[in-house]
């Protein structure tokens, strides 16, 4: 009874508190012009990372991934800068070429930087217009949506420029081939690889870029944008690579600059790049129901404990029979017991005298071992997805206290509560050990809520949410399966005399126990 009024006593709190303390940010991007060296450059900052668009060239001198979840760190994609981590300061290569820059037989085109504009939606709008060099004219627009998951969409319109011209070329990047783990990456007909397709051995190109275990620079240009890829050694020793811009006209592209995930390189429709194996592909649906669930409930503090709640459901039949099962051989434990007291010199005995025990009560020890495998692999799904859907998380509303359930609660209440709950759970839930397993092994249980507390102190916010209800949900049901039982007459199986005669003591030779 105490179990059961505890779970529906903590539930009740934790809604109560929900609805006091829910509330929403939107996702915002903002903008500052600063001067560098003479040169205008727009830094513009995003949930996920920040950008840098100069009018040196109208290039993007850096993509800076500054939303660092759990397991990764601020990353710098654009080769040729280098970005200090602390104070975000940024140092050029003086050899570097840089995304979006024009290369041609005409003389440096000089560009300038217009203030940037916002849409309806909260989007921004840069324009490099400029490019006078034999007459032809280029302007470059690039445009950031507030929830795009590390995309941006550029626009390069190119006029004036003489008929029988060599293509223009447009840099995606300059790096060294060397590096360490980047591999410059094709997209042809939906198959990628590393090499570059010669030019009619296929029927669509569709983008190129950097990838390694990590992150992910990769230009995509847009169906009606019909470009053809280079790459080549320069002096220097680096590779340049890019698209050729073979005249007159607009062409659109996608610039995807980001964390190597699934489920935000799928939001760019680039997934054929980031293939995934079975339990990886079962993640990826859990997330995407999490977040259906998001757009469902407008929060995904709801959608965790919605998802929480479905799971705990689903799984109950499992977890019941668990459940009836460690009850039942609790219940045994007297016999069990005297049993080895009994045979301690005699183990096969022991063991025969066990399993009958065992065959008599219909007790399979090893039947609460098959609903714990079951389980096990669907939390481990679970906890990755909600790691992996860190992006996503990250871009929608806060929830009670904590404004990021990607990062880790900024007062470890979280971390409090659902120790404390385990505790309880603990305490409540497992029988006290006396006689020989009473000292230091009667308190394990309790070992391990600290322990778990202590290492992952620093997970996120959200992982917490699910495991305090996981936890809690556990409680309330382990509680009605005891209910159950003690209303079924369950209880400890007695040890008396008639049991033992068969079980454990050898009669006398007058037909009476001895």
């Amino acid at each position: 009874m105490r179990t059961r009024s505890f779970s529906i006593g903590l539930i009740s709190i934790f809604l109560l508190l929900t609805s006091l303390f829910a509330f929403a940010t939107e996702p915002a991007i903002t903008h500052e012009r600063v001067d560098r060296d003479g040169i205008t450059e727009i830094l513009v900052t995003t949930p996920l990372g920040n950008y840098v668009f100069s009018e040196d060239g109208g290039t993007l001198r850096s993509v800076l991934l500054t939303f660092a979840p759990y397991g990764s760190n601020i990353a710098e994609l654009v080769a040729g800068t280098t970005t200090n981590s602390d104070t975000l300061a940024r140092a050029y290569l003086a050899s570097a070429e840089f995304p979006f820059e024009i290369l041609g037989d005409e003389s440096a085109y000089s560009y300038t930087l217009a203030e940037p504009v916002y849409t309806e939606t909260g989007a921004i709008l840069l324009e490099a217009r400029g490019g006078e060099g034999g007459g032809t004219s280029i302007v470059k627009r690039f445009t950031i949506e507030p929830d795009a998951l590390y995309t941006l969409t550029a626009e390069v319109e190119i006029s004036g420029m003489a008929a029988g011209s060599e293509p223009l070329q447009m840099v995606v990047s300059n790096y060294t081939p060397k590096e360490k783990g980047r591999e410059l990456t094709y997209l042809y007909d939906d198959e990628a690889g590393i090499a570059q397709l010669a030019q009619g051995s296929y029927f669509e190109f569709q983008g190129l870029g950097l990838m390694d275990d990590e992150v992910v620079f990769f230009l995509k240009p847009e169906p009606e944008t019909l470009v053809a890829p280079f790459a080549e050694l320069t002096d220097a020793g680096t590779r340049r690579f890019g698209v050729l811009l073979p005249g007159s006209g607009t062409y659109r592209f996608e610039l995807y600059g980001g964390r190597r995930r699934f489920i935000t390189m799928e939001a760019a429709e680039l997934s054929t790049l980031d293939e995934t194996g079975f339990f990886a592909r079962l993640m990826v649906y859990v997330i995407k129901f999490l977040n259906w669930l998001y757009l469902k409930t407008g929060n995904f503090g709801w959608s965790i404990i919605l998802f929480t709640i479905l799971m705990r459901i689903l799984l109950f039949p499992l977890m019941r029979k668990q459940y009836h099962s460690m009850a039942r051989i609790q219940q045994i434990q007297p016999r069990l017991k005297r049993i080895q007291e009994r045979y301690k010199d005699n183990r096969e005995e022991m063991q025969r005298k066990t399993l009958e025990v065992y065959k008599k009560e219909k007790v399979n020890p090893m039947s609460g071992c098959f609903p714990m495998a079951v389980q096990l692999p669907i939390i481990v799904i679970i906890w990755r997805a909600l790691l992996y859907a860190a992006e996503l998380i990250h871009l929608s509303p806060g929830f009670l206290w904590i404004p990021d359930l990607s990062l880790h609660d900024p007062y470890f209440i979280l971390v409090v509560v659902t120790t404390l709950v385990m505790l309880l759970q603990q305490y409540f839930m497992s029988p006290m050990t006396t006689g020989d397993a009473a000292g230091p092994q009667k308190y394990m249980g309790y070992f391990f809520p600290l322990l778990m507390a202590f290492l992952l102190w620093r997970f996120p916010a959200g992982l917490w949410l699910y495991y305090l209800l996981t936890t809690a949900a556990q409680v309330g049901q382990q509680a009605f399966v005891n209910w159950e039982m003690a209303r079924a007459g369950g209880g400890t199986v007695a040890v008396n005399e008639e049991d033992f005669i068969d079980v454990d003591e050898p009669e006398s030779p007058d037909g009476e126990s001895a």
